[in-house]
C-alpha cells in the first residue's frame, strides 16, 4: 500500500486568489503564492512510497475523503521512502505520513472554492486546526513548512479558522517565520498572520506588540526566489502591510500606520512604486499616499 498519490482525481490550485481577500475598499484579488503544483496541470502523477498501517489508513482515507481519519494521521511517524515528483516549489516534501496528512489537508483547503466551499469549515469541524499549529512547534522542518502552507489556505477567506488558529496558539510561532531564510515561509507566515489579525481588534494588537509591523515592512524589499512569482510576493507583501494599517471599511489606524513609517516603510514602497508590475506599482502607491498623508497631516 501506500503507493497512491494524494491528490488522485484532483487539479491543481490554479493561483486563481486564495491566500487571503484584501480588506472591503479593495479591489484588488490576492494570487497564492503557495500553490501545489506552478505547471497548471493535474498532479494525479506525483506518486508516494511507503509500507505499513499508516500507508493503508492514508490510503483508504484518500479513497473516502475522510477528513477526520486524515486528522487522526497527524501524529503519525511512519516513513515516506519518497515521491515520484516535488508536491510543492518551496516546501518540503513530506517525510512521514503524518505530513502527508497535512498536505492532503492543505490541498482541499486550497480548493475549497471550486471543489468545497464548505471544506475549510469541515476540516476545522473535525479538529485540524489545533494539531496543525503544533506542528509548527516540531523540530521536522517537513512538519513546519506544511502546517505554514496549510494555516494559510484554511485561514484564508474563512473567519473561523483564523479565531480557531488564534486561540491554538498559533500567533507567536508564526512570527518567528517572518524571519525565514525561505522566502515562501515568510510570505505565508505573513499572510496567515494577516488573516488572523483582520478577524479582531485583540488579534491585531497582539500582533504589533510581537512587533508584527516591523516584520511586514522587511518584507517590502526581499530578493528575488526563482521558485516564486515575484510580482505575486511582492503584491502579497503590500496587501498584508495595508490591511494591518487600515480596518475593515478601509480608515486608517494612525498608530500603526506611523509604526510603519517608523520602521521605514516609505522608502520601500517609493521603490515598489516603480515596480515592472503594474498592481504592485498601484498599490504601492496608495500605501506610500497613506504614510505620507500623515506626514503632511503632522
Amino acid at each position: 500500500m501506500g503507493q497512491r498519490c494524494c491528490t488522485d482525481r484532483k487539479e491543481v490550485y490554479n493561483n486563481s486568489g486564495a491566500t487571503g481577500g484584501h480588506n472591503k475598499k479593495a479591489n484588488k484579488d490576492r494570487v497564492s503564492i503557495n500553490p501545489y503544483n506552478q505547471k497548471k496541470r493535474a498532479i494525479s502523477s506525483i506518486g508516494y512510497h511507503s509500507k505499513g498501517d499508516d500507508a493503508e489508513k492514508f490510503d483508504k482515507a484518500f479513497e473516502a475523503n475522510d477528513l477526520k481519519a486524515f486528522v487522526a494521521l497527524l501524529d503519525s511517524s511512519q516513513k515516506i521512502d519518497s515521491f515520484e515528483e516535488r508536491m510543492h516549489p518551496w516546501a518540503e516534501d513530506p517525510k512521514t505520513v503524518g505530513a502527508l496528512a497535512a498536505t492532503q489537508l492543505a490541498i482541499l483547503a486550497s480548493m475549497a472554492d471550486k471543489d468545497n466551499p464548505r471544506v475549510k469549515d469541515e476540516i476545522r469541524e473535525v479538529g485540524a486546526i489545533p494539531p496543525l499549529v503544533s506542528f509548527l512547534r516540531s523540530d521536522q522542518q517537513d512538519r513546519v513548512q506544511t502546517a505554514v502552507v496549510a494555516l494559510s489556505f484554511l485561514t484564508a477567506d474563512c473567519p473561523d479558522n483564523a479565531v480557531s488558529a488564534y486561540e491554538a496558539g498559533s500567533m507567536p510561532i508564526l512570527m518567528a517565520h517572518l524571519n525565514s531564510e525561505v522566502a515562501g515561509m515568510r510570505a505565508a507566515a505573513a499572510t496567515t498572520l494577516r488573516n488572523m489579525c483582520v478577524e479582531d481588534e485583540q488579534y491585531r494588537q497582539k500582533f504589533v506588540q510581537l512587533g508584527g509591523i516591523k516584520g511586514l515592512v522587511e518584507q517590502l524589499s526581499t530578493n528575488r526566489d526563482p521558485k516564486l512569482n515575484h510580482a505575486d510576493v511582492q503584491l502579497e507583501a503590500v496587501l498584508n502591510l495595508s490591511d494591518i494599517i487600515e480596518d475593515q471599511d478601509g480608515e486608517v489606524i494612525e498608530e500603526y500606520a506611523q509604526a510603519a513609517r517608523a520602521a521605514g516603510a516609505e522608502a520601500k514602497l517609493q521603490v515598489l512604486s516603480q515596480a515592472p508590475d503594474k498592481e504592485v506599482r498601484e498599490s504601492a502607491s496608495e500605501v506610500l499616499g497613506i504614510l505620507k498623508g500623515l506626514q503632511a497631516a503632522a
